[in-house]
């Protein structure tokens, strides 16, 4: 497990706002993986993952939070995970390399991950992604996630939808993580785009999956 904590996300703990009032809907569609396409009918999306790359099932993702909460430390932080398992929802996480069997410290298992959180009454003041970072960038605080925003948020294109983002740096166990936070609204849902990278080449290539993206 200690290779895993090099690349770990806590986007879904971290980012819940905990007081949306809404649960997931039990409709909800978690989508699925075919020849290297993701779908999801409840979003009308789909996204393309790299050949060779390494998707992981729900349960491995559940895993990974935990570690990553184990690896950051606070009871806080872990009652966040749970409360946002009510809410928020992991859709996909796919790695760079396999999880298994990746042990190079040299070079940083690249990853992203594709979360969903329901805003429910929320929604009436989260209008855009850059509403929604605002106020995961103050549950970074409140959670006490050791990450360093860089720079201003912005914002990007994808197949017609607005998704704003911002970069910042994840501490974890004295290692530097960087990280781009990425999200749009989407169905009365924030939609969440976490890429965990360690090169400018890597971000680049995390960049390209995302605007494989394309809504219906």
């Amino acid at each position: 497990m200690k290779t895993m904590k090099h690349f770990l996300f806590i986007a879904a703990c971290a980012l819940s706002l905990m007081s949306c009032g809404r649960e997931i809907p039990t409709d909800f569609d978690y989508g699925k993986v075919e020849e290297n396409t993701y779908t999801n009918d409840f979003f009308g999306l789909t996204m393309e993952i790299p050949d060779g790359w390494h998707v992981q099932d729900q349960e491995t993702q559940k895993i990974l939070q935990n570690e990553g909460a184990n690896a950051i430390g606070g009871e806080k932080l872990a009652k966040a995970i749970k409360a946002a398992e009510i809410t928020s929802a992991n859709l996909l996480m796919a790695s760079q390399f396999d999880l298994a069997t990746y042990q190079d410290p040299k070079v940083l298992n690249s990853n992203f991950t594709l979360v969903a959180e329901n805003l429910g009454i929320s929604s009436a003041t989260i209008k855009d992604g850059d509403a929604y970072l605002e106020v995961s960038k103050k549950q970074f605080r409140n959670n006490n996630v050791p990450i360093e925003i860089k720079g201003d948020t912005k914002k990007i294109d994808i197949d017609g939808k607005t998704f704003h983002y911002f970069d910042g740096v994840l501490t974890m166990q004295g290692l530097k993580i960087k990280q781009r936070y990425m999200s749009t609204i989407l169905n009365g849902f924030a939609i969440l785009y976490v890429a965990t990278y360690g090169s400018d080449d890597q971000l680049e290539n995390l960049m390209q999956v995302l605007n494989t993206t394309r809504f219906k």
